[in-house]
C-alpha cells in the first residue's frame, strides 16, 4: 500500500485567526470586483487566502470566483515581494470575468498595494 503524506501548503491562507489578523491589521483596497487586504507576515513568501461570500451567488459562482483568483495569482506572484499575507474578497461581478480580465483587475489592486518588484 502506497502513503502519501501531506503536507501543509505555505503559500495558502488556512485558519480563521489568520484571516481574522488580516481584516484587522491589514491594509484595505478594492474596486468593482475584489477587494484585499494585505498584511506582513514572518515567512519568507507571499500567502493567498480566499472567501467569497453566499452573496455573489450560488456554489458554482463562488467556486468560478475562487479558481480565477486561484489562477491569476499563480500567474502574478512570481512578481510580488514576499512577506505579505492577501485576502482577495471576491464579489459577485467577479463571475462575468474571463482569466486574463481577472489579472487585470488582481495586477492593478496589487500595484496600488505597492506589491510588486520593482
Amino acid at each position: 500500500m502506497l502513503s502519501i503524506k501531506m503536507t501543509q501548503h505555505p503559500e495558502k491562507l488556512r485558519y480563521n485567526w489568520e484571516f481574522q489578523n488580516g481584516y484587522q491589521n491589514g491594509k484595505k483596497y478594492w474596486n468593482r470586483f475584489f477587494v484585499i487586504y494585505v498584511s506582513t507576515n514572518r515567512f519568507n513568501s507571499v500567502r493567498l487566502g480566499i472567501t467569497v461570500s453566499k452573496r455573489a451567488g450560488g456554489s458554482v459562482q463562488r467556486n468560478r470566483i475562487k479558481r480565477l483568483v486561484r489562477e491569476s495569482f499563480r500567474f502574478i506572484k512570481c512578481k510580488l515581494r514576499k512577506g505579505y499575507d492577501i485576502i482577495v474578497i471576491g464579489r459577485k461581478p467577479a463571475f462575468q470575468l474571463k482569466c486574463q480580465q481577472a489579472q487585470a483587475e488582481l495586477r492593478y489592486l496589487f500595484r496600488r498595494a505597492r506589491l510588486f518588484i520593482k
